[in-house]
């Protein structure tokens, strides 16, 4: 089975603003949406899926919000011309006889997440197509990622393998959870270790993998006494900032 798993919000927005404004005669906005199905209708005739199902996030706070008040605080507002058009794509893919997938307490990565474990368990193909990169930790012999874009109002698409990873960022799939552990995100308000940017964060992970390695052997490390004081300094942010990173694969869905 060839599963097609959407990531809804981050498509949705990636439409958005990669098409100019567009309403019909009655004031609603539908570039969004043109840009969506757009993007839907180029992937599903690449990969050909047997099932397709899109994930959405909901309004109400998920097991992250809960354990860091500040996750995500500094996000503004979804425009009111892309909201308007939300369930308008949800009504839409309801009509062509797409899942929709929500659930709360969880966002829509770990949605996509949780259909990406279960492909791999029952020896399916997953396709994820997003245009967010977190997704990428996901990926695995059995899961790829289609990472979208739209430019010049025209459906692009990147994959992802474990080689494609390697090839850019120098280090696995999971890697890269240990990575933007160290980095932090601040689109998402993950603080990450003050002082070491992505450069570092990457040179540390790719000659010593985990989060946790580090800090099992923190005095032991062949690094500079100034990164191992900024590591110890640290370290309780480093773990918070691995829990928030991290996609989970068991919502229940």
């Amino acid at each position: 089975m060839r599963l097609l798993a959407i990531d809804g919000n981050s498509i949705m927005n990636r439409a958005y603003y990669g098409i100019r404004a567009l309403s019909n005669k009655k004031g609603v906005y539908t570039n969004a949406l043109l840009g969506f199905m757009n993007i839907y209708f180029k992937n599903a005739g690449e990969v050909m899926p047997d099932s397709v199902a899109v994930a959405f996030d909901l309004r109400t706070p998920t097991f992250r919000h809960k354990a860091v008040a500040s996750y995500k605080a500094n996000r503004k507002g979804m425009p009111e011309e892309l909201a308007m058009q939300m369930p308008l794509i949800k009504e839409i893919l309801t009509g062509m006889g797409i899942k929709i997938i929500e659930c709360e307490g969880y966002e829509a990565d770990d949605v996509l997440g949780t259909l990406a474990r279960l492909c791999t368990e029952h020896s399916d193909e997953c396709f994820i197509l997003t245009g967010d990169r977190d997704s990428l930790q996901l990926v695995s012999p059995a899961v790829t990622v289609r990472l979208a874009a739209t430019k010049m109002g025209r459906p692009e698409v990147t994959l992802y393998d474990e080689a494609k990873i390697m090839e850019v960022y120098g280090v696995t799939p999971k890697e890269l959870i240990e990575i933007k552990a160290i980095q932090g995100d601040s689109s998402d308000c993950i603080p990450g270790v003050k002082g070491i940017g992505q450069k570092g964060a990457a040179e540390l992970i790719q000659r010593y993998h985990s989060v946790q390695y580090l800090y099992d052997h923190i005095d032991e490390l062949d690094i500079k006494e100034g990164l191992r004081t900024k590591l110890k300094a640290g370290e309780e942010s480093a773990r918070l900032s691995r829990m928030l990173g991290t996609i989970r694969t068991d919502a229940p869905v």
